[in-house]
């Protein structure tokens, strides 16, 4: 280190002034200590420098800089210092280097944008009046931000400043930004509900004789909505009349009467899913002078369904709503006009327009199989006899037919179910040997069928249900034990809609619970639920599956003494053998078809 130090001491020796009275030098350090290069540039710009405690911990950073064009003392002094993160505080004529620190104060653009550029004028001079004389700061008008570089302490001490200041200015910037907002959402909704209004008006133009022009002006007045307007020129006998759609087949009517015209209104149901292009073409080449076309599309409606639950606290009853969307009615359209026109009209797109909807019929059919197989291998077996092997002695004491030696029946075989046989292999004075074979093999196949039939109207929603109420006990602290119910239900809820190429569209939720007795818990039986919800098209009168569920279970267990059931062949005289197979199978169909009267 010392060597390192007279190296760095030399290299200062051997810097050459350019013009001492301006502070200009070149020079080079390799490897010198922070702490010996600042005392050589303290002696050459005659500084007087302190320390701070913390700065002080960085003197033995090395230092590697190369100068070799004439440079400002005092910028080489800033420049080496703040490469260290370090900053000097001048006092009198003593610098003192102190640890630096940075930071970006920056103005929200919502302040900017509501309380104009003053503001951030403002933040300007509260960071300039608070920073030290050797702070670096740069200000940044197009992004409203200041990059200030400082010591630690003054950069901690801004921070809370522009804080504070900064604080109730964005409070009341975001309260003037909520107004703007409130107010441009008042104006897009008078917007829209004028361009909705503008969209129900209609602009329809007849002539008029002025003498019959004079019998249904009172009647035509009082037949206009309030947003209804008229106009008429008694030299042309123009009449032009700006209305709501849907009173347009009120004012043809007065107007067909004072030109003794029959004027009628008829609405068919339209099967079809798009019918714009068919009232353009109804529009422009069918409807005369007089005649108007509605469309009342389809409307969706909340239908509200209560579903009582008994024995709730108190064993008062409370209802619960369940809230569905249903569609109301098919999509109608409307027709005023001379009869013939309205008979052609209904003639050429009698496909389409209906007098009335159809009835479709949808039959459900819910198919669940299931089959098992078990098959269970056992063996029972005891020996006894007394003798000796050599001069060695044994003893083996017999078990009973019910207290075999080695007992391992076949697990599910009893009386009237599969086969057992005992036979006695051995029998000798000294030695007897007793086996007993048990063996079951059981085929099982179970179908159930449900097939839930309901009839609605094209578009309209239905649903039939079938099951039962299973009672169960709750109890509490304050009202005791009650009685409530649990529906296990079969439930079919469709909304049909027909297509003119004959297709049914459909809407289904099928929901099939059923109490499972056999797994109960203190008598009460869990629900086990299936249901399928779906968005399906089929032909008239074709059937197509909507959903299936396949479950398969597979148990294989073996009872045995350890080791000995291994025994390739032999080893099936210490061990049983049970295998169950389960297969579980779910479909649904469904069956539309169009009731046609």
């Amino acid at each position: 280190m010392r060597n390192i130090r007279v190296f760095a001491l030399i290299l200062v020796l051997l810097i050459s002034f350019e013009s001492f009275a301006g502070k200009l030098l070149t020079a080079e350090f390799f490897g010198a200590r922070l702490g010996t290069v600042i005392d050589a540039i303290s002696k050459i710009s005659n500084k007087n420098i302190i320390w701070d405690k913390e700065a002080v911990k960085k003197k033995d950073s090395p230092v590697y800089l190369s100068f070799r064009k004439p440079v400002d003392v005092d910028k080489i002094f800033k420049l080496i210092l703040k490469n260290y993160g370090l900053i000097y505080v001048k006092q009198g004529n003593i610098y003192e280097i102190k640890i630096a620190d940075s930071a970006l104060f920056t103005l929200p653009p919502v302040v900017a944008k509501y309380l104009g550029k003053s503001v951030f004028e403002g933040l300007i001079e509260l960071v300039r009046s608070n920073v030290s004389s050797s702070a670096e700061v740069k200000i940044y008008h197009a992004g409203n931000a200041i990059y200030v570089w400082d010591t630690k302490e003054n950069i901690n001490r801004l921070r809370t400043l522009v804080n504070e200041y900064v604080k109730p200015i964005i409070v009341e910037a975001e309260k003037i930004e909520k107004t703007e907002e409130e107010k441009i959402q008042k104006l897009k909704e008078i917007e829209a509900k004028k361009a909705e209004l503008e969209s129900l008006l209609v602009k329809k133009e007849v002539y008029v004789d002025p003498q019959k022009f004079k019998e249904i002006e009172d009647e035509l007045i009082a037949a206009l909505s309030a947003y209804g307007s008229y106009k008429y020129d008694p030299k042309t006998g123009k009449l032009t009349i700006i209305e709501m759609k849907t009173n347009i087949p009120r004012i043809s009517k007065i107007i067909a009467k004072a030109q003794r015209i029959n004027i009628r209104t008829k609405c068919y149901y339209v099967r079809a899913l798009e019918p714009a292009e068919l009232l353009m073409t109804i529009k422009e080449n069918y409807l005369s002078r007089f005649g108007s076309i509605i469309f009342k599309s389809k409307e969706i409606s909340k239908a509200l369904g209560v579903e009582k639950k008994a024995g709730v606290e108190g064993g008062r009853e409370s209802a619960q709503e369940k809230e569905k969307s249903i569609i109301t009615s098919l999509p109608k359209l409307c027709i005023t006009d001379k009869p013939e026109v309205i008979e052609k009209i209904y003639k050429d797109f009698s496909e389409l327009l209906l007098n009335r909807p159809y009835q479709i019929a949808i039959e459900a059919r819910i198919v669940q199989v299931e089959s098992g197989y078990k098959k269970d291998l056992g063996i029972q077996w005891t020996a006894a006899g007394s003798g000796s092997v050599g001069s060695l002695g044994y003893s083996l004491n017999r078990g009973t037919l019910t207290n075999f030696m080695f007992d391992f029946p076949g697990q599910n075989v009893s009386p009237g179910k599969g086969a057992s046989i005992s036979i006695g292999l051995v029998k000798v004075p000294d030695f007897s040997l007793d086996l007993q074979l048990s063996a079951l093999e059981q085929i099982g196949k179970s179908k159930l069928l449900s097939r839930p039939k309901i009839v609605t109207i094209d578009g309209e929603g239905a649903e039939i249900s079938q099951g039962i109420e299973i009672p169960y006990q709750s109890s509490s602290a304050q009202y005791g034990t009650n009685v409530q119910f649990k529906e296990a239900v079969l439930k079919l809820n469709v909304i049909p809609r027909t297509t003119p190429d004959g297709n049914i569209i459909m809407n289904i939720e099928l929901t099939q619970d059923f109490p499972d007795f056999g797994k109960a818990v203190l008598g009460q039986p869990p629900i086990s639920t299936k249901s399928i919800t779906s968005k399906v098209i089929a032909k008239d009168g074709t059937t197509i599956v909507i959903g299936g569920i396949l479950e398969k279970s597979q148990e294989v267990s073996e009872y045995g003494v350890p080791g000995l059931r291994r025994i390739p062949i032999l080893g099936w005289l210490f061990k049983n053998k049970s295998i169950n197979i389960t297969n579980k199978e779910l479909l649904i169909f469904i069956t539309p078809k169009i009731i046609y009267e």
